[in-house]
């Protein structure tokens, strides 16, 4: 036990040396012993700007994947929920009544989703993230009257 974690202390001591190092060589030390290094209002400024904008950017591309992500499963729904429908054209009976009440709550679910997805593509960047969990959790209840209506087939 002791040896192991010896090794892990010089481990760790081998990979501050190299940080060392790395700032020494690399002229970054520099910068920290210049007494004379004052920042700005400007500076200070045009830093704030800069983080913002590509905290901003950073959010319109998580927006857009997600977005991107959630429109191709929706678009799967709609092929495989078609595809049930025509299975279902053939059933009779208790069955066929069962099925239609099925594939009633599949569409509501899917109508749900979709409009979920429509204030999501009209959102902030900001608001975009707060609304994730409700178009998660509608393609969620989607995915299970899905799975619902499918196990008729099964």
């Amino acid at each position: 036990m002791f040896v192991a974690q010896e090794a892990a202390i010089m481990g760790k001591v081998f990979w501050l040396a190299v940080c060392v190092a790395t700032i020494i060589f690399s002229g970054s030390f520099q910068g920290l012993a210049d007494e004379e290094t004052k920042v700005s209002p400007e500076d200070l400024k045009k830093q704030a700007e800069s983080t913002f904008d590509t905290a901003k950017k950073f959010a319109e591309q998580q927006k857009a994947e997600y977005q991107k992500k959630i429109e191709s499963e929706l678009a799967d729904f709609a092929e495989r929920i078609g595809q049930l429908k025509e299975r279902a054209e053939s059933a009779t009976g208790e069955t066929l009544a069962q099925l239609r009440a099925k594939m009633g709550d599949l569409r509501e679910r899917q109508r749900a989703a979709e409009g979920r997805l429509g204030q999501l593509k009209s959102s902030t960047e900001q608001a975009w993230n707060e609304m994730k969990d409700g178009l998660d959790r509608a393609v969620g209840d989607l995915r299970k009257a899905y799975e619902s209506a499918a196990g008729f087939f099964k």
